[in-house]
């Protein structure tokens, strides 16, 4: 962490406004503004410096000189009384940084699955600002990361509580709201203890006075969870089968039959996710066999 503290030591510089006799120029402003932007000072901490600054380019345009004179002697204060702040505040960046980046790293150490990866993205981000001298930037990054880690603690000890509910064979079962229709749309979706995930689709029936459906597909992969949500990776798909009806203006049914297929899947292209609370909602669950 030692390149930590030398970019923290480095950047007191940044922060120097003009010298006690000299008043801040609107040019000046808007630069040091802007600076501090590029430094990584968040918007919130500059909004009464940019009021100020609104004041005196309103008071410049419109020649009252009285105004101008004290909203540029309150810019100029206060960006003195920021550069103090500032200086402070990077001064001792480098040891609480360092705090809190271990304190981070412990918590990791709970950490599992997508939780875990989840986490080591975030850190990987922290890590590569905290070697740059953008020493506002990597606090302000790591404050955020560290509730993150927080919050992906809770997560964890939600999806351990949880876990063992999610095993079964989910399966959820529509039928048409319209009575003069008699079709059947049925959903399964197996989720093994050993993280392997099958799902059947299907659906059969009238869909219309003129029209049929006959079709089933069954897709493979893997399950996870990420708090109370299942992250559905899929990795295979397969058409057992496809087939479409429909009746043209002359009373003739036409049939088109799609060919059955059994392809691996790009990962991440076709992933899904299932929560607990919508899986309770549409789905009823079962003992799955081995």
């Amino acid at each position: 962490m030692k390149k930590v503290l030398f970019a923290a030591a480095a950047a007191l510089t940044i922060f120097a406004v003009t010298g006690c006799g000299n008043k801040v120029s609107i040019e000046e402003g808007k630069a040091k503004i802007e600076e501090l932007s590029q430094r990584g000072v968040p918007e919130r901490k500059m909004s009464t410096l940019k009021m100020y600054l609104f004041q005196m380019e309103t008071a410049k345009k419109t020649g009252n000189s009285s105004i101008f004179r004290t909203y540029q002697d309150s810019l100029t204060t206060a960006l003195r009384a920021f550069d103090a702040e500032m200086s402070e505040l990077l001064e001792n960046s480098g040891p609480f940084m360092d705090s809190l980046r271990a304190a981070a790293a412990e918590k990791m150490a709970g950490l599992k699955g997508l939780h875990l990866k989840e986490a080591e993205k975030g850190a990987v981000v922290v890590d590569s600002l905290m070697k740059t001298n953008q020493v506002l930037w990597a606090r302000n990054r790591l404050e955020a990361f560290a509730l993150d880690v927080d919050t992906l603690v809770m997560k964890q000890a939600l999806a351990d509580s949880l876990r063992p509910l999610f095993v079964g064979r989910w399966i959820m079962e529509k039928e048409s709201a319209d009575r003069r229709f008699k079709v059947v749309e049925r959903t399964e979706i197996h989720k093994r203890a050993d993280g392997t995930l099958f799902i059947m689709e299907g659906k059969k029936g009238d869909t219309s006075e003129d029209s049929k459906e006959d079709w089933e597909f069954h897709t493979f992969g893997t399950w996870d969870l990420l708090g109370s949500v299942a992250m559905q990776s899929i990795t295979r798909e397969r058409r057992v089968r496809q087939t479409a009806q429909w009746r043209d203006q002359s009373g003739k049914w036409n049939t088109k039959r799609e060919a059955p297929y059994d392809s691996t899947v790009t990962p991440g292209t076709k992933d899904r996710f299932a929560s607990w609370d919508g899986l309770n909602k549409d789905y009823k669950r079962f003992a799955i066999g081995r």
